[in-house]
């Protein structure tokens, strides 16, 4: 891409705060809000003054797009929020009066929101786009910008291309036009009392369901996110008495002191979180991610210990409790998940009825699982505890909504004597164990290792023959085997969408001795380490 330019990963622009022309700052903000607004115009009518002009030039897109919203529909309708991270405030209110000044009609949220609401709001409202400034999970240097379009989901690769031929057409941003904005509360509460909604019991058993949720103790972390406040509301309004954080991870920092990295996949994200269950005896832990939008779930086992549940053991356990056996009635439901995923949910899909998607990475791609199928999209989730339990209310994950989910069972599941754990040992004996570990590499050049697996690949692991296959739409390279025995294994790599390092997903699966599948992984890790070092 032009280097004045950042380009869309796997959830929008990415990159380290700073003056650079790769590098996150109002100017870059400025073109890709000033593309964006260009683009969306040119794809909402085409009867507006000057942006059919034939002799215009890209140094004229300021001024055209500034001309060209109003149509008989009136102005095109967009939302802006923001995280807490550095440079997020200044850069939502630089993407707001963008928009403003090209004629869009802007809803400017008014304080750090979780990422959720955006896609929330762009749907209950019916607008044509949001933005939302973020960087997720990645390290405290970055900041991004993500685009959802007028479903409330992100847009997709093509609209991407698109996009980013439109930013490069901008010319100075000193010349893109600018008006203030004045932010809008109450969208906040209004997203809660929804996702609120779908986990409050019928009348009935109202007194029966609060009676289990008063004795759950439940502590979270918002890993110096947004997400801290919300979370305690929802709990709140939803039943949970005995909700504790960790306090010193519950509000907003965008240095995130306690933490390496704030993603909750890594252990010392969530040591004090698993420190204070254990002080508190608690029956379920939730970690959120800085923006909100992703959850981590762990559970008391039966020693008195606690484990944090993998993204590949909850989404499965969440499709589990939300969606019944499809009784043949009409078309399947659609769940989806991602190539990197477990292959668990679609061994789940195939014994219940549902119509199951593997899509490339993203929830751009997976909560457009549904579009060509019969039925409709009703769960999705990624590995990397992304998973999106209502996609009628919020087309993306939303670790919010995922965690309301957890409570509610995890009461339920209390009152009856068992846990999440033991809804998970279920699942492995009705469907096989698996049983799968992440390494990540940091490097300069995780294209190149990459590369170097798929040029030289290993011809076994574990002992076990395998075979190499590229994947498509750039998703890295599948290793895969199948063992006499039924055992299988599974490795994937592929350049992360959102920082720069090299991502490895290790599986083992379907070991006739159950208790060998976590040793025969132990092993697959350690061989693949090596082989990782060889390169």
């Amino acid at each position: 891409m032009h280097p004045r330019h950042l380009s869309f990963g796997t959830a929008g622009l990415r990159a380290p705060v700073g003056p650079a022309h790769t590098q996150m700052n109002v100017s870059q903000v400025t073109r890709a809000t000033a593309g964006l607004a260009a683009w969306l115009a040119d794809n909402a009518t085409t009867d507006a003054p000057g942006r059919t002009d034939p002799d215009a030039t890209p140094g004229d897109l300021p001024r055209r797009f500034g001309l060209s919203i109003y149509g008989e529909n009136g102005p095109l309708r967009v939302a802006v929020g923001y995280d807490a991270r550095y440079g997020s405030h200044t850069f939502a209110a630089t993407a707001a009066e963008v928009f403003a000044g090209a004629g869009f009609e802007v809803t400017l949220l008014p304080a750090p929101t979780p990422t959720p609401v955006l896609p929330w709001l762009v749907r209950y409202r019916g607008l044509d786009a949001g933005v939302q400034i973020t960087a997720s999970h990645n390290p405290a240097a970055d900041n991004g910008y993500k685009v959802y379009g007028p479903d409330g989901s992100e847009i997709d690769v093509t609209s991407e291309k698109d996009v980013e031929a439109a930013i490069r057409a901008v010319g100075d941003p000193l010349a893109v036009p600018r008006v203030p904005v004045r932010p809008v509360g109450g969208q906040l509460r209004r997203y809660l009392d929804q996702i609120v909604a779908e986990v409050n019991p019928d009348e009935n058993d109202r007194l029966r369901v609060n009676n289990e949720r008063a004795a759950l103790t439940v502590v979270y972390t918002a890993l110096h996110g947004v997400g801290g406040r919300p979370l305690a509301q929802a709990l709140g309004a939803a039943g949970f008495p005995r909700t504790y954080p960790v306090v010193e991870q519950q509000y907003p920092d965008p240095t995130f002191p306690t933490v390496s990295f704030p993603d909750p996949e890594q252990p010392d994200a969530v040591a004090l979180l698993l420190r204070q269950a254990t002080d508190m005896d608690a029956d379920l832990l939730i970690a959120l991610d800085p923006d909100a939008d992703r959850c981590a779930v762990g559970y008391r086992t039966a020693d008195g210990g606690h484990r944090m549940l993998r993204g590949d053991e909850l989404g499965p356990l969440l499709a589990t409790r939300l969606l019944p056996r499809h009784d043949g009635t009409g078309p399947a439901p659609v769940v989806a998940t991602s190539l990197v995923s477990s292959g668990l949910l679609p061994d789940i899909a195939g014994e219940l009825g549902w119509d199951c998607v593997v899509t490339p990475t993203g929830f751009k791609n997976l909560m457009r699982a549904g579009d060509h199928r019969p039925g409709t999209l009703r769960f999705a989730y990624e590995e990397a505890h992304g998973t999106c339990p209502m996609p009628g209310i919020v087309s993306d994950k939303d670790g919010l909504a995922t965690a309301l989910h957890a409570c509610a069972w995890a009461a339920e599941l209390k009152a009856g004597g068992r846990t999440l754990g033991d809804e998970l040992a279920r699942l492995h004996r009705r469907f096989g164990e698996y049983a799968g570990a992440q390494i990540q590499v940091r490097t300069s050049d995780p294209e190149g290792l990459v590369d170097q697996l798929r040029t030289d690949p290993p011809t076994t692991l574990i002992g076990i023959a395998v075979t190499t296959t590229d994947l498509p739409a750039e998703q890295g390279v599948l290793i895969t085997g199948r063992d006499t025995d039924g055992t299988r294994v599974r490795m994937i790599a592929r350049v992360s969408g959102t920082e720069a390092k090299t991502k490895v997903y290790l599986e083992v699966s379907h070991c006739p001795d159950p208790g060998g599948t976590g040793e025969l992984l132990h092993v697959l890790r350690t061989e693949v380490d090596g082989l990782l070092h060889r390169f």
